[in-house]
């Protein structure tokens, strides 16, 4: 039934079904929370920390707070046009093709910058652990092993991820019980736990840039929305697990800011540290619990990074289908289904190979800070598109003035706030991309037109 529900709606757009529908609220819901990963603090937490000059929890909570208003805009514009793409999609549909093609073109930075970024963190975790094993090799394996497990298809990969999203919980639930007790009870750190050294930052701009930086952790409801067509009933689950998502993800992310900060109210010595910037929280378990917790925290770590990436080239690999299918990448690569799996092959090879190169070439703070350029930029024009849509092209002037005006035009103006925000070096780099594909979209202007015109626009 719910293949019939998808293939009919598809059919408005003139597609027909080539992925499964068959996931449910509470899976697309784990599948978002494992991409923005309940631990994601662990990975660029000593960055944000170094950035604020002082403060992880307030950039995640504002990050939060703007992140909701677009999580909103996402779940209008996906009972609109409840199809693979996500952001491309819904820009090309809703506001223009040829913006809708930039849309996708600069979120791709994201889908293949982050798997890398979590790569190459599991394996500095490891070598904490294992430090006679190199990290090329740690690198190389670990990405391997989680990027093709991707082939298997979209059902193996729900499971997988709602056992190890409840494992993880569990897991960050010890690990606030051990760090608050170590506080407490060991006076570690400041010593108490109500403080308001975790809220204390440098400067304004220096807060808007880690806040920037901090909405890598909130990506992961745009992942839920490229699997709009491997939903049992899209516009209504789709919605609802965005919304979960950001609001249980926000508040794990708060939290462990907060509490580990109080750990380390003397962080300004490690500061120019690159080992401990990178695996920051790794030597707050050592803090707090010592090398059992150390040991236990790590694991669970390096787990929650395996779901991760399985879950980041899924995402990854059905924006570039959404794109393929629509011709404004190759056809015969990016759109072909693998038919015992039913899951986009090439595109998930590809993302595994990239991860691979760039993870050994570059460094992990120069990516971080690179990664959410895409997000912000896409996000911007997602907000604007709910506008445009329902006020322009639609002139629906007095129906959920909410939803379709107000709350978009929060989530644009707080988006637009963090990207202006962003790291010279990384407003650099993103505009060069953003440049090859302002220069590749006027190449394959005429395909796009008549490409996406076909399907709906």
């Amino acid at each position: 039934m719910s293949d019939i529900i998808v293939e009919n709606e598809l059919g408005a757009f003139g597609y027909h079904q080539q992925l499964k529908g068959s996931l449910t609220a509470w899976q697309l819901t784990a599948f978002g929370l494992n991409y923005m990963i309940p631990i994601a603090p662990a990975v660029i937490f000593g960055f944000i920390l170094q950035l604020s000059g002082g403060s992880v929890a307030l950039p995640y909570l504002l990050a939060g707070i703007g992140m909701s208003f677009t999580a909103i805009s996402y779940g209008v514009l996906v009972q609109q046009f409840p199809m693979a793409g996500s952001l491309y999609s819904y820009v090309s549909r809703g506001l223009n093709p040829h913006i809708g093609f930039l849309a996708g073109w600069v979120l791709l930075l994201d889908y293949l910058l982050i798997p890398t970024v979590t790569s190459m963190s599991a394996s500095i975790y490891i070598q904490k652990i294992f430090p006679e094993i190199n990290y090329t090799i740690c690198l190389i394996l670990f990405t391997i092993v989680t990027g093709l497990l991707n082939l298997f298809g979209v059902n193996f990969l729900a499971k997988l991820s709602l056992w190890f999203l409840l494992t993880g919980e569990l897991v960050i639930i010890i690990g606030f019980g051990v760090w608050s007790y170590s506080i407490k009870i060991h006076g570690t750190g400041v010593g108490h736990l109500l403080s308001m050294e975790p809220f204390k930052f440098q400067s304004i701009a220096t807060l808007s840039a880690a806040t920037s930086l901090a909405i890598s952790g909130y990506l992961g409801f745009d992942a839920i929305s490229t699997l709009a067509e491997e939903a049992k009933n899209p516009k209504r689950d789709i919605p609802k697990a965005i919304f979960w998502s950001v609001i249980i993800g926000g508040t794990t992310m708060f939290i462990t800011g907060y509490l580990a900060t109080l750990v380390i109210p003397n962080w300004q010595q490690f500061s120019h540290d690159k080992d401990w910037l990178g695996s920051t929280l790794f030597y707050v378990a050592e803090m707090t619990g010592g090398k059992w917790f150390t040991w236990f925290y790590t694991a669970e770590f390096l787990l929650a990074m395996a779901v991760f990436n399985m879950v980041a080239t899924a995402a990854g690999s059905r924006l570039l289908f959404g794109m393929g299918r629509d011709g404004v990448l190759s056809k015969k690569i990016f759109s072909a289904i693998n038919k015992q799996w039913n899951t986009p092959h090439w595109n998930i090879i590809l993302i595994v190979l990239i991860e691979c190169t760039i993870g050994v070439l570059a460094t992990i703070d120069q990516i971080s800070e690179l990664v959410n350029y895409g997000a912000l930029l896409g996000f911007i024009l997602l907000n604007f598109t709910v506008i445009w849509f329902y006020y322009v092209r639609q002139k629906n002037k007095s129906k959920n003035i909410f939803k379709n005006f107000i709350f978009p035009v929060l989530g644009l103006f707080s988006m637009l706030w963090m990207f202006v925000n962003m790291q010279r070096m990384s407003l650099l780099f993103g505009s060069a991309w953003l440049l090859c594909g302002i220069i590749y979209g006027a190449y394959q202007s005429t395909t796009i037109s008549t490409r996406i015109t076909s399907h709906g626009i």
